[in-house]
């Protein structure tokens, strides 16, 4: 068994800003992945690092270790990223990257788990240090995209991503993830540091910044061992890789023309209307697929402040959890722990021991759109069948629109008497102002998810009554 690495490393760009700090940050963990005499097996990519020679880098080494047996395999990746929210994917951006060519000159985030998955590694480690790369892996509250479902699945791994998919990940002369990634090793004080304590430093690094907020996936058992500190560990000096990045101008932008450069993507009040107004007839051409236009009919309900929505304070914590610019207050409250009988015991001796819950109950806005959120309601032709809806929400900023939905099934609960029955959890996805196209793109796939979930939710109804009929 043998462990293997791949370390990619773009600085080069021909038709977007060169990133020079990648060429240290590549440097920085070359050496230190060398210092742990771990890898049998690293493949470097660092000089020519063009969509063709990449990608057959790296086909040729996974072809090459396919057949033997992998203990660990780390992966790490500084460069240009993008978030693909149509495909709900991390892009790598090479060197020749173009608008033009975009799926040819980068590289699919989900291509390199397919490839993993390919090698059946016994331990996976991936750490990516890019813009947007923080995509959502696993199921929960509000991310539920899930990648490990395929029959061959990534079992234990350890995820680092720089930044959340709608963040900045940022550089001097070192990248502040790689180098924050590097100093959790050079300064531990143990004997051996796991990937959980690198995890724990990085939290802690970035606990107190808004801009960037390093994301992390673990599954297994949290004791995995990145390496012995040895003497030749505890020699290597991040100073010694912070040089002076010289062969690079930096474009010199006056206060003034930064603030109109950003500006270009804000978009004013009129216009956000048209866009929800936009956003509003695509989410109704659900009733155009397939079967629905004939057993539903449509009613597309327009909600003002987020009123009756249901679950809103798992949207409510989502927004609490995440630094935004939304136009929107948080609606919570404090529950008092003050008539409990441990707290009347021993509140005095520890005062924080029963600190008050917070619960959160709505969120509210002032911002007076059109709208801002939509129940997207088919009511069924024929009794045979419930209702369905998708709540849709949207949190607006003065350049993006978060949009969080969920699907809901109607159970009858008297004669054609309906209630809330089940639903899926909520998912979310960043539509930018600027890039309007993408995100209409992605309300068209909501709508095909919605019908797949109408369409399994009859199926399973029929079988349950066929299956009675047939008793009876």
């Amino acid at each position: 068994m043998k462990n293997v690495a791949i370390v990619i490393a773009v600085s080069d760009y021909e038709n977007i800003t060169p990133l020079p700090g990648c060429k240290n940050d590549y440097k920085l963990i070359s050496d230190i992945l060398k210092a742990t005499n771990k890898y049998t097996d690293v493949l470097e990519i660092y000089e020519k690092t063009d969509s063709l020679n990449v990608k057959e880098s790296l086909t040729s080494f996974f072809s090459g270790i396919r057949e033997e047996e992998i203990g660990e395999l780390f992966f790490y990746y500084t460069e240009h990223g993008t978030y693909d929210g149509e495909e709900e994917d991390l892009r790598f951006v090479l060197t020749d990257y173009s608008k033009e060519k975009y799926n040819t000159t980068t590289l699919s985030n989900n291509f390199i788990d397919q490839q993993i998955r390919g090698v059946d590694p016994k331990l996976t480690v991936k750490v990516v240090d890019a813009c947007n790369s923080g995509i959502p892996y696993i199921k929960g509250d509000l991310e539920v995209t899930q990648i490990f479902e395929q029959e061959k699945a990534i079992s234990n791994l350890y995820f680092m991503f720089s930044s959340h998919s709608h963040q900045s990940s940022y550089v001097d002369t070192i990248s502040h993830f790689t180098k924050s990634f590097a100093e959790a090793i050079l300064n531990y004080k143990g004997n051996e540091i796991s990937y959980a304590s690198i995890i724990e430093y990085i939290k802690d690094k970035f606990a107190q910044s808004s801009k960037q907020t390093p994301y992390f996936v673990t599954q297994g058992t949290m004791s995995d061992i990145f390496c012995n500190i040895t003497d030749i560990i505890k020699n290597i000096d991040i100073k010694k890789y912070e040089k002076q990045i010289l062969d690079y101008k930096k474009e010199e932008t006056s206060l003034t023309e930064a603030i109109k450069r950003l500006s270009k993507s804000y978009s004013s009040k009129d216009e956000i209307d048209k866009i929800l107004s936009e956003m509003k007839e695509a989410f109704a051409e659900i009733i155009n697929i397939d079967f629905l236009a004939e057993i539903f009919s449509l009613d597309v309900i327009e909600v003002s402040n987020y009123t009756e929505i249901l679950d809103i304070d798992a949207v409510a914590r989502w927004i609490d959890k995440n630094p935004n610019d939304y136009f929107i207050e948080v609606e919570k409250e404090e529950i008092s722990n003050s008539n409990n009988i441990y707290n009347n015991i021993y509140g005095n001796l520890i005062p924080n021991l029963f600190k008050p819950k917070v619960e959160f109950t709505g969120i509210s806005t002032r911002l007076n759109t059109t709208f801002d959120s939509l129940k997207i309601k088919l009511n069924p032709s024929y009794p045979a069948t419930f209702p369905y809806q998708c709540n849709v929400v949207f949190l607006i900023s003065r350049y993006k629109i978060t949009v969080f939905y969920k699907f809901i099934t109607y159970h009858e609960t008297g004669w054609e008497i309906y209630e809330y029955g089940d639903r899926s959890k909520w998912k979310y996805f960043d539509l930018r102002y600027a890039n309007k196209s993408e995100g209409m793109k992605r309300i068209k796939k909501i709508n095909n998810e919605f019908f797949e979930y109408i369409k399994s939710s009859i199926q399973a109804r029929l079988e349950v009554q066929n299956s009675s009929n047939k008793h009876d």
